[in-house]
C-alpha cells in the first residue's frame, strides 16, 4: 500500500482514537454518540430497580393472585414466575432466565436500539442476505413500543387509583371518584412524568439515585409494619398451603397460572437497562450487572412483601371487594389501623410516582431508537435530541400522548382498562423473546459475546426462556374470569391484535420497500476506522453490519 493510501486510514484511525471507549463500542455498532453518559453502574441499577418499583407494583397488582388461588398463589406464584433458572458461567447464583439472556445481549450490543437491534444483528442469514431480518426487526420494535407505552399507562393509571384510594380513606369513604375525575388525574400524572422525562440526563440520574433509597426504605417500612402491627395473623399452614379458587371460575391449575400476572407485570422493567445503554459509562459491563442485581433484589423484596401481606390478610372477600378499590390498602387498614395506613400508603404512592417517571424515560428511548431508524410515522420528528437537555424530548411527549390515548379505553369499559396491565406484560415479553430466539437459532454463530456471556449455557438457558415466554404470553391472552362476559373479557388480545395487524399491513403495503433494519448514523470515515481497528486486533471474521441512512444500502465491514 502506498503512503498516499495509508495516510487517510491513519487519519481515520486517529479520529477514532479521539472517541472514548464507550463511544468506540457504539461506533462499532454504527451509531454516533448523541447522549451524555451520566449514568454509572450504581445509577443504572437504581434506574432498573425503580422501573420495577416492587412495592408499588406488587400493591397495584396483588388482586390477581388473591383472586386466582389466594394464599398459595400469592406466596408460591411469585416464586414460580421467577424460578426458571440456570447457573451462569461466571456467577454461581440463580436468576430469572429471561433476564440472564437479556444481560448477555446487552453486554454484547449496548445500544439504545436494544431489543430490535439484537434481533436485527442475529436474524440475518448472512452479510449479504438479509432474509427475514427486516420483518423480524419491524415486529420486534412495534411490540416493544406498544408494550412500553402500555406499561407507562398501567403504572400511571394504578397511581391514580392509589391517590383516590388514599383520599377515600381520609374521608372515611365519603369521597367516591368518578371516571372523569380519575381520567383527569391520570392525564395530570402523565404530563408530570413527561416534564420529568424531559430533564437533562444528569438530573435524571440523580433523581433515580434518590428514588432507589426511597424505594428501599419504603419497602422495609411496609414489610416491618405488616409483620409487626396486626393483632390477628394467619397461621403458617394457611399462608403456605391454603388454596382458594372461589373467584376466577377456571380450574385450579390454570387459575394459578393466571395469578402470576402480578409477578410478570412487576418483572418486566429490567430491559430498560438496554434502552439507556448509550447514556451509561462502561455500558457493556454496567448493563448486565444492573439487570442481574435489580432482578434479584426485586424478586426477594417482592416475595417478602407478598409474604407479609398473606400473613396479614384475614379476610380475602373484604380485601377483594374493598371500598378503596385496591386490596392492598384494605389489608393495611385492617391490620395496621387508619393513621398508620395513611402513612404507609403515601409511601406506596411516592414509589409509584417515581416508577412512572422511570418508565416514561425508558419508553421514550425505545421510541427514539426506532424513530432514528425510520420505523415510526414522522420518525424524523421523534428522533430529535434536544440540544440543551440532550434528551429526546419529542419522543417523551409522544409516549405521553400514546399512554393518554390508552386511558380513553375506560370510556368503553373497565375491562378494557384492565387489559392495559396485560398488554404491557405481553408486548414486552414478546419483544424479549424474539431476539433470544434468534440468539439460539439463526444467530448462534453470528453472536459476538461481550464482557458478560453465558458460554455453553446460552442455548439451554435461551431455550427455556423462549418456552416460558411463549407459555406465559399465550396464557395471559385468556379471560381472567369465567363465565366470560363483555365486562370481564380480556381485551388485551383485541388491542394487541389491532396493533400487530396495523404494523403488518403497513409493512406489506409500504414499509417493506424501504425499511431494512437499523441505519448507520456515524460518519463513514469513523466506521471505516472501526473496521481497520477491528481487523488489526482480530483474525476472526467481522460479521457486523449496518445500513446507510440515505440510500438504505447494505454495508458490510470487510
Amino acid at each position: 500500500m502506498s503512503n498516499d493510501q495509508q495516510q487517510p486510514i491513519q487519519l481515520e484511525k486517529a479520529s477514532f482514537e479521539f472517541l472514548e471507549e464507550d463511544a468506540q463500542k457504539l461506533a462499532a455498532l454504527g451509531y454516533k454518540q448523541e447522549f451524555k453518559r451520566e449514568f454509572n453502574s450504581l445509577s443504572l441499577f437504581c434506574f432498573a430497580f425503580s422501573m420495577m418499583g416492587v412495592l408499588a407494583s406488587v400493591s397495584a397488582s396483588i388482586n390477581f393472585p388473591m383472586s386466582h388461588g389466594g394464599p398459595v398463589s400469592m406466596v408460591w406464584g411469585w416464586l414460580t414466575a421467577a424460578s426458571f433458572v440456570m447457573p451462569a458461567q461466571y456467577i454461581y447464583i440463580y436468576i430469572y432466565i429471561v433476564a440472564l439472556m437479556l444481560a448477555e445481549l446487552c453486554s454484547s450490543m449496548p445500544t439504545t436500539g436494544g431489543l430490535y437491534y439484537f434481533a436485527a444483528k442475529l436474524s440475518m442469514r448472512s452479510d449479504k442476505d438479509l432474509g427475514w431480518m427486516p420483518l423480524v426487526v419491524w415486529f420486534t420494535a412495534w411490540v416493544n413500543v406498544v408494550g412500553n407505552v402500555a406499561l407507562v399507562a398501567s403504572i400511571d393509571w394504578s397511581l391514580t387509583q392509589m391517590v383516590f384510594a388514599w383520599i377515600t380513606l381520609v374521608t372515611d369513604g365519603a369521597f367516591v371518584p368518578t371516571f372523569e375525575q380519575t381520567l383527569g388525574l391520570y392525564f395530570a400524572f402523565l404530563v408530570l412524568h413527561g416534564i420529568i422525562g424531559s430533564l437533562p440526563t444528569k438530573i435524571l440520574a440523580a433523581i433515580n439515585n434518590f428514588y432507589v433509597l426511597l424505594n428501599l426504605v419504603a419497602t422495609v417500612v411496609v414489610i416491618v409494619c405488616l409483620y409487626a402491627l396486626p393483632s390477628k395473623r394467619n397461621s403458617a399452614s394457611y399462608v403456605f398451603t391454603h388454596y382458594d379458587n372461589a373467584y376466577s371460575g377456571w380450574n385450579d391449575g390454570f387459575s394459578y397460572i393466571l395469578g402470576m400476572l402480578n409477578a410478570m407485570w412487576t418483572l418486566c422493567g429490567y430491559g430498560a437497562c438496554c434502552n439507556i445503554a448509550e447514556e451509561c459509562r462502561d455500558a457493556a459491563r454496567a448493563g448486565p450487572r444492573a439487570i442481574i442485581t435489580s432482578v434479584i433484589s426485586t424478586v426477594i423484596a417482592g416475595w417478602l412483601i407478598l409474604l407479609a401481606a398473606t400473613f396479614a390478610v384475614t379476610d380475602l372477600d373484604a380485601a377483594l371487594n374493598s371500598d378503596f378499590g385496591m386490596p392492598m390498602i384494605q389489608i393495611m387498614y385492617t391490620s395496621c389501623g387508619k393513621p398508620a395506613t395513611l402513612g404507609l400508603w403515601m409511601l406506596v404512592i411516592l414509589v409509584q410516582l417515581f416508577t412512572g417517571s422511570s418508565a416514561v424515560i425508558a419508553t421514550s428511548r425505545v421510541i427514539f431508537a426506532f424513530s432514528r431508524d425510520g420505523g415510526l410515522p414522522f420518525s424524523r420528528w421523534w428522533s430529535i435530541v434536544n440540544s440543551y437537555t440532550q434528551t429526546p424530548i419529542n419522543a417523551v411527549w409522544l409516549n405521553v400522548l400514546g399512554s393518554a390515548l390508552l386511558g380513553l379505553l375506560g370510556f368503553i369499559d373497565q375491562a378494557a382498562l384492565d387489559a392495559i396491565f396485560n398488554l404491557a406484560s405481553i408486548g414486552i415479553y414478546i419483544a424479549y423473546g424474539i431476539p433470544i430466539f434468534c440468539r439460539i437459532t439463526v444467530g448462534r454463530h453470528r453472536f459476538e459475546p461481550g464482557p458478560f456471556h453465558l458460554g455453553r449455557w446460552s442455548t439451554v438457558i435461551g431455550s427455556i426462556a423462549c418456552a416460558w415466554t411463549c407459555f406465559i404470553v399465550v396464557s395471559f391472552l385468556f379471560p381472567y374470569e369465567k363465565p366470560v362476559t363483555s365486562t370481564n373479557m380480556n381485551y388485551a388480545v383485541v388491542v394487541l391484535g389491532a396493533i400487530i395487524t396495523f404494523a403488518g399491513v403497513w409493512f406489506a403495503v409500504d414499509a417493506r420497500k424501504w425499511f431494512k433494519g437499523p441505519r448507520m448514523t456515524i460518519d463513514n470515515d469513523i466506521l471505516n476506522a472501526v473496521s481497520v481497528e477491528a481487523s488489526s486486533t482480530t483474525q476472526t471474521e467481522d460479521c457486523s453490519f449496518m445500513f446507510e441512512a440515505k440510500d438504505e444500502k447494505f454495508i458490510t465491514k470487510a
